[in-house]
């Protein structure tokens, strides 16, 4: 499944989104989830509703999935879409998605951010270790491009009056690990910093004062960007930043715009993607639900 034909046609059916679900939830064996029988579960004929026997609870294989409440008939429209937000490199906004699969802008918001849920915390278990990179980023819009009586005075540099604040971390060759904070000062980057990354290994970093505490616990080599250094032999931050860059390019020409709240979701979606890119497009979807589908998002939490 390189491409989104063969994908599509894998799981152009109903029946056959329900047989991909059922092989990642019950790779061990049917069992209900709502009591955790495993004794004996009957299918029905229809073959989308069972039924414990311990419990008599009729259910569907999609109940506690990213996939609850939403009509059985959308599971390949569901499908599609996961597809096409892994594949996307700098993601899909939810009035395309709309368009692509049939649903309203809506529904595809809330679908798109029930898959930025699901890809959170994958292949995110292990430390970071060996040459790392760390960098910080500020997003949001210039207050030259906004309508003069939406300008926000003081906001330039590292201002978190308008913007959001994200914290990278990129092993070279390796993953990276991204993440909302409210600073990027020495309070909040080292404990980051000691549960994400293994304790003596070589950080690069540029002259953010909110990195010189690191120097007791890591091996921290720094680039002086206010005096134009970028590279010094092999310190260097070009890794980290061309994550920002990838970042940046998708908020700027997809999403315009995203608010504070939301942040960490399209940060593990950008993540999720670069961390996966040697893997085919279907195999990159199908990792997203082996390792997120139980990932529930509620719509009364998603807007609270």
């Amino acid at each position: 499944m390189s491409n989104l034909i063969s994908y599509s046609q894998k799981f152009k059916t109903v029946k056959s989104c329900l047989k991909k679900i059922e092989s990642i939830r019950w790779k061990d064996g049917a069992f209900c989830p709502h009591c955790g029988s495993t004794r004996k579960i009957y299918h029905y004929s229809d073959s989308i509703r069972h039924r414990c026997g311990d419990c008599t609870r009729v259910f569907r294989i999609t109940v506690g999935t990213i996939f609850t409440d939403s009509p059985i008939k959308m599971l390949p429209q569901w499908f599609i879409a996961i597809y096409l937000v892994t594949s996307h490199k700098k993601g899909i906004s939810s009035y395309q998605l709309g368009r692509d699969i049939g649903v309203t802008q809506k529904t595809a918001w809330f679908m798109l951010h029930r898959i930025r849920n699901a890809a959170k915390n994958i292949g995110m278990e292990e430390l970071l270790g060996n040459d790392v990179e760390i960098d910080e980023t500020y997003i949001g819009g210039k207050e030259k491009n906004k309508h003069k009586d939406k300008r926000v005075k003081n906001t330039q540099g590292r201002s978190t009056k308008t913007k959001s604040v994200a914290f990278g971390i990129k092993e070279r060759q390796g993953n990276v690990k991204a993440f909302h904070v409210h600073a990027a000062g020495s309070s909040t980057v080292l404990p980051l910093m000691i549960r994400n990354v293994a304790l003596g290994s070589s950080v690069n970093a540029d002259d953010h004062r909110g990195y010189s505490t690191l120097d007791d616990i890591y091996k921290l080599s720094r680039v002086n960007h206010s005096k134009g250094e970028y590279k010094r032999g092999n310190c260097h931050t070009n890794s980290i930043e061309s994550v920002w860059a990838l970042l940046k390019r998708g908020y700027v020409g997809i999403y315009h715009h995203w608010s504070k709240k939301h942040t960490q979701r399209y940060l593990d979606e950008f993540v999720f993607r670069l961390n996966t890119k040697k893997v085919s497009e279907g195999e990159r979807a199908s990792i997203l639900l082996n390792g997120g589908m139980f990932s529930r998002l509620s719509y009364k939490d998603l807007i609270a």
